[in-house]
Order: structure tokens, then sequence, then C-alpha cells
């Protein structure tokens, strides 16, 4: 989850003061940004990044919100399957992006793409609605339950939905929310086969209640995998 207090601003040139070769992940709430020159990277709401597009040189781009003017564009899929293999060593491994809006994942073994796919409808607005959730209930993961049961939810919108019956019926908001991310986890964990283990890729990674809600082992990579990924593919 993205708290607000890791934004940065970017400007029209990088930290040195030369020109700003940049690579980008937009994504639906937010943009992630990785300059080339001085490898500096920030978090910016995408809103600000797409109104000020005329003052950046993007070399590579990736994510929902279209840059026309990006000297190259990759699908999301081939970012994240890119990333993924930069940073993983393992021969055999499976890797979801959980982002604002769907999540998307990636099956590789011998360290080649075997699947890869994306889902809107059990995934939609996920990320979005659990950010706004932590921070409207001021949630501590800390203080969630840890033997919470699974909320049966189709996606993050109808899942709020339950949540807030819920707590109508006296669930506290901490029981609630545990139980609403089970059941988010559950899902993704269907979506993927459910492995033994699975890595995690976009901005719940830094939801630690979000990482906690799953069954099986779950590694958290970060925000930049498919930066990472556009920074492989630049390379080649």
């Amino acid at each position: 989850m993205f708290t607000g207090n890791e934004e940065q601003t970017i400007s029209a040139t990088s930290p040195a003061g030369s020109s700003a070769g940049v690579l980008v992940d937009c994504g639906t709430s937010y943009a992630k940004v990785h300059y080339i020159d001085t490898g500096e990277r920030v978090i910016i709401p995408s809103r600000r990044l797409l109104k000020q597009m005329e003052l950046y040189e993007f070399v590579a781009f990736t994510g929902h919100n279209y840059i026309k003017n990006a000297k190259r564009t990759v699908n999301e899929l081939v970012a994240l399957a890119e990333g993924a293999l930069a940073l993983i060593d393992e021969p055999d491994f499976t890797v979801l992006d959980s982002g604002a809006r769907d999540v998307k994942y990636v099956h590789v073994r011998d360290r080649r793409v075997v699947g890869m796919d994306w889902n809107t409808e059990c995934g939609a607005f996920t990320g979005q609605i659990i950010e706004l959730l932590t921070r409207y209930f001021e949630i501590d993961a800390a203080a969630l339950p840890r033997d919470a049961e699974r909320l049966p939810v189709v996606c993050g919108v109808l899942g709020m939905t339950a949540l807030f019956d819920l707590i109508s019926q006296g669930a506290t908001h901490e029981a609630a929310f545990a139980m609403f991310l089970r059941g988010i986890a559950f899902n993704c964990e269907t979506l993927v086969g459910r492995p033994e283990k699975l890595y995690l890729s976009g901005g719940l990674c830094d939801n630690p209640a979000f990482v906690k809600s799953f069954s099986c082992e779950t590694i958290p990579l970060g925000r930049f995998v498919l930066i990472e990924g556009l920074k492989s593919l630049e390379k080649k």
C-alpha cells in the first residue's frame, strides 16, 4: 500500500540537473518512475505525471495509462515477466502483481514463461479498495486477528459491501477487514493455481496485512518489478 509519505515530486530534469530520460510504469493510481541517468526512483500519483507528460523524455513505458510520446511501449505482462526473471533466481516460480484496478500473473518453468494472464473481474479495484479501507479504518496490521475466517468475496467492490454488512452485524472493523483480506488473498491464490510459494509485485507489497493473508509462502518483491522489466528489455 502506498501511504502517501513516500511521495516525491519529479520535474523536467533529473536530480543532477541533466535532461531526464525515464522508464515509467504508469498504473491506475500511481506512477513508478526510474531516472536512467542517476538510477533514482520515485512514486507519484499518475494524474500528476499525465499532466506533465510534455516535460519528460519517456524512453520506455508500461502500465494502464497510455503515454503517446514514449519511444517504446511494453505490455504489462511482458514487463512483469522480464522483471520477475531479473529479480528471481529460481528456475520455477509464479509471480502475482496486485494493482489498483486488477491482478495479473506470470508462471515461469525452467526460466521460460509458460503462462500469463490478468483478471479485471475477481481483482476489480482490489488495490484501491484495500488502500482506502486501511486508511479509513486506520488499520494497524499487527492488530488484525491471525485466525480470521475467510469472507467469500467476488471482487474488491462487492467484497467491500460484504465487509460493511459484517460491521453492521457487530463485527469489529479489524475482524471484518481481516476476513475481507483473507477472501481477496484466497481469490488470488486460486487464480494462479494455488502454488506453495508466491512472489508478489505491486503496491500491496507494502501492506503487511495483505501479505500475511495468504495461506502459501508469500515473498514481496516491491513496487518496481515492471520497471526492472523495462530495464532488462532496454539492454536487449
